[in-house]
């Protein structure tokens, strides 16, 4: 056997495509914290499988994927599935977009950059489904309507356009502005509205994006770096993004390790890693407790209700490793859903050193009657999934909603915190969640953003004036705020400088200037640059090198 110092050149000297098939999954360096409670870790969220169909066994797939409901989500003997996007059209019906490749292909499962987008529609998020059209070539699709009412098929290298789900699809393009900052990849990127009709997005890499629309006005780059938990050898894509009624939510896949994580967050901007994971093997369980161990499971999407709270969640899976996938034999991939326990709708006030938490009804849930009023535990999210948080001083029932109060002193909040948790049990052991506001917090968040693009002008009494433009891509107005400039000349310290700028409303710009000594932006020079805006850190700055300096 050839030593493996020897071997890692030649794979490194191979084309992507290729070297990846050799290198599909590893073991994740994550360990789960000890001492999580049920309810602690987003993958606590999913519920066994409501069957569409029969369960069936002379169907393609290793031993450990069968039998399954081959009814849920989309398959078939002929094509292998990947990528799937449901959202609920006019009709009532739910319309699913999934991407798909000849099973019979030579490249076996690496045929998918030559994939085809189809048009599927069912009577429910997991299925069954149809296959009705045929729309064009494309991967990674997600679908989402703009602000103006147009659909929108987001694809690998552009997207397609059509005023109804049913069509005609016209291929165009989103326009992605990095404003000043370096260029990154646009292959898996994700979509949320915001409330005034506007998108959030996130793009492969963890990068945040604004745009007014969604559609004809650009995605504007307004995040320094990636939003990513900090998890060594991690290789992520994948990412999904949608927004509830009380914050972002974002899923991130580790390919390599086989593991996914959870962020939240009440701004788009500064996200908050939840420990445990998000998904991994394991969670596609029958009533009976058998469980479909699919190899791989990619490409998650949500499906949302009407208050955008996550209801289903939608992935690619594969039976195998991808490599082992070759045409015309027993393996292949399909797209499938499973539903999800979603967050219950969760008040908050506060009177002196008490906490008064009202547990509202919802469809099917009644928590004066449903919920065990012993179990409930509410407090900070790190604090709570920890099971660190006190039981109830008191609850009570006021019409179908039930009232718990809770000690300040129990519930574990740090001055960072924005959001609560509650979790509880209900009457037959089932989780029982929600998330809040603290009560101080805003409805919505300011979100400023620096310009990569710096002007320098001439010398002029051994100075030069930098000016940089300062954008607000929150949905509310910002107070007076600091920008603070680091300039690291070449061969010397760096030298701080401060400018306030004025409070600006959403959407408005504003520029600050800083007078810098010429020897420090000598002419000729690049200097390295960090801007920090209000509370950022430095390691949260945006880094940039300026333009070659004039005279």
């Amino acid at each position: 056997m050839r030593p493996l110092r020897s071997i890692i050149p030649v794979l490194a000297a191979l084309p992507f495509l290729v070297s990846t098939a050799y290198a599909q999954h590893g073991k994740s360096t994550y360990v789960v914290p000890e001492g999580m409670v049920k309810g602690g870790a987003f993958i606590d969220r999913f519920l066994p499988l409501k069957p569409n169909g029969p369960l069936r066994s002379d169907v393609w797939g290793v031993d450990a994927v069968k039998p399954r409901d081959v009814a849920n989500g989309v398959e078939d003997a002929q094509y292998s599935y990947w990528c799937t996007s449901v959202v609920k059209g006019p009709d009532g019906k739910y319309h699913n977009f999934v991407v798909r490749w000849p099973e019979s292909t030579p490249k076996g499962h690496f045929e998918w950059p030559n994939s085809d987008v189809v048009h599927a529609i069912g009577d429910s998020p997991t299925g069954p489904f149809k296959i009705i059209k045929e729309i064009g070539k494309g991967h990674n699709v997600t679908a989402y309507q703009a602000k103006d009412g147009t659909w929108i098929l987001y694809i690998i290298g552009g997207c397609y356009r059509s005023q109804s789900l049913d069509g005609p699809w016209e291929r165009g393009k989103l326009e992605f502005d990095t404003r000043g900052r370096k260029n990154v990849d646009m292959t898996n990127c994700t979509f949320a509205q915001r409330s005034d009709g506007s998108f959030l997005m996130v793009s492969r890499n963890g990068e945040v994006w604004v745009s007014k629309d969604g559609n004809k006005e650009a995605f504007r780059r307004v995040s320094n770096g990636s939003v990513y938990p900090k998890v060594r050898g991690a290789r992520f894509e994948d990412p999904v993004v949608w927004k509830d009624d009380v914050q972002y939510n974002l899923i991130v896949n580790d390919w390599f390790g086989r593991a996914a994580y959870y962020l939240r967050s009440r701004d788009g901007k500064r996200w908050v890693w939840n420990q445990g994971l998000a998904y991994g093997p394991g969670i596609f369980r029958h009533p009976d407790g058998r469980v479909e161990d699919w190899h791989k499971i990619e490409r998650p999407r949500v499906f949302q209700d009407e208050r955008g709270r996550a209801t289903h969640l939608l992935f690619a899976v594969i039976d195998d490793a991808k490599e082992v996938d070759k045409p015309n034999d027993n393996h292949s991939s399909k797209a499938i859903g499973v539903e999800i326990s979603s967050p219950r709708t969760v008040v908050v006030k506060k009177s002196g050193d008490r906490f008064l938490v009202a547990l509202e009804a919802g469809k099917d849930f009644d928590p004066s009657k449903d919920v065990d009023p012993a179990s409930l535990r509410f407090g900070a999210p790190s604090k709570v999934d920890f099971g660190k948080t006190g039981a109830p001083l008191s609850t009570r029932v006021n019409g179908s909603r039930l009232i718990a109060e809770f000690s300040v002193a129990d519930c574990g909040f740090q001055p960072s915190d924005q959001t609560a948790k509650l979790i509880a049990s209900d009457r037959k052991g089932g989780l029982v969640f929600g998330y809040a506001a603290l009560p101080d917090e805003p409805s919505e968040y300011p979100l400023l953003s620096a310009d990569g693009k710096i002007e320098a002008s001439a010398i002029q009494d051994s100075s030069r004036t930098l000016t940089l433009k300062v954008e607000n891509f929150g949905l509310a107005k910002s107070p007076v705020t600091n920008v603070r400039l680091l300039v690291h000349p070449e061969g010397k310290e760096p030298v701080p400088f401060t400018a306030s700028v004025s409070a600006l409303e959403p959407y408005a710009s504003v520029t600050a200037e800083f007078r810098v000594p010429a020897d420090l932006t000598a002419p000729g020079s690049t200097p390295r640059v960090e801007i920090a805006i209000g509370e950022e850190s430095q390691d949260e700055a945006l880094k940039i090198n300026l333009p070659k300096l004039a005279e």
